[in-house]
């Protein structure tokens, strides 16, 4: 018994010192509550497994729609061509984009209808994130706003609550990729998803 917790604890020394999480540089984004690499620069609060497929398969030429913002709105902000975020929250609006090369859309966030209003007249995007409030009707209208060889991105997709959303674009054609696993600041595990068709941007 002895032996095991001792290795149990060299294990968790390990972990934090040389490990995974610490290349990841989950720890400080523990200790910090904000989405960050090891280098302290911004990364998207999805899981690892789906930021490191992201980071070798995104387009510098993309545009981008996402559904909220925030750290994720940095990183993407600097990587494409167009980034857009739609945000109900108008504080936290104006902050990312005093941060970010993104344009902010400010939303009212009261009924889906009213979230969904900023997007019309935007054009075709190449990816869409769903990350913010009204997730299933943002999953519902996503096709509507992309490319023929568009892909859409679902984070915290292991809910059950996005069932309905989940099962709108299984229902049109789109393969549907969970990439589970650690993200950063959180302690549980989480699921990004990733809908995609045949001939996508991001080669899957």
């Amino acid at each position: 018994m002895t032996m095991r917790w001792a290795r149990k604890l060299l294990a968790r020394y390990e972990a934090a010192t040389s490990g995974y999480f610490d290349a990841m540089g989950w720890f400080a984004t523990r200790a910090t509550r904000r989405a960050t690499d090891a280098r302290g620069e911004p990364i998207p609060w999805f899981t690892y497994p789906a930021i490191a497929l992201l980071e070798s398969r995104v387009r510098d030429a993309s545009r981008v729609l996402e559904f909220g913002s925030g750290m994720g709105t940095l990183w993407w902000s600097e990587r494409v061509a167009e980034h857009v975020a739609i945000e109900h929250h108008a504080g936290w609006a104006d902050m990312i984009a005093a941060q970010s090369r993104a344009t902010i859309h400010r939303a009212d966030g009261a009924t889906p209808e009213a979230y969904l209003a900023p997007t019309r007249g935007l054009g075709a995007f190449d990816i869409v994130i769903v990350d913010g409030i009204h997730r299933n009707e943002c999953l519902v209208a996503a096709p509507g706003l992309l490319a023929t060889d568009g892909v859409v991105i679902l984070d915290d997709a292991q809910r059950a609550e996005y069932a309905p959303g989940i099962d709108a674009l299984r229902a049109q054609g789109f393969r549907f990729l969970p990439l589970h696993g650690p993200q950063p600041v959180s302690k549980h595990a989480g699921c990004t998803a990733i809908f995609y068709r045949d001939g996508n941007v991001l080669g899957l």
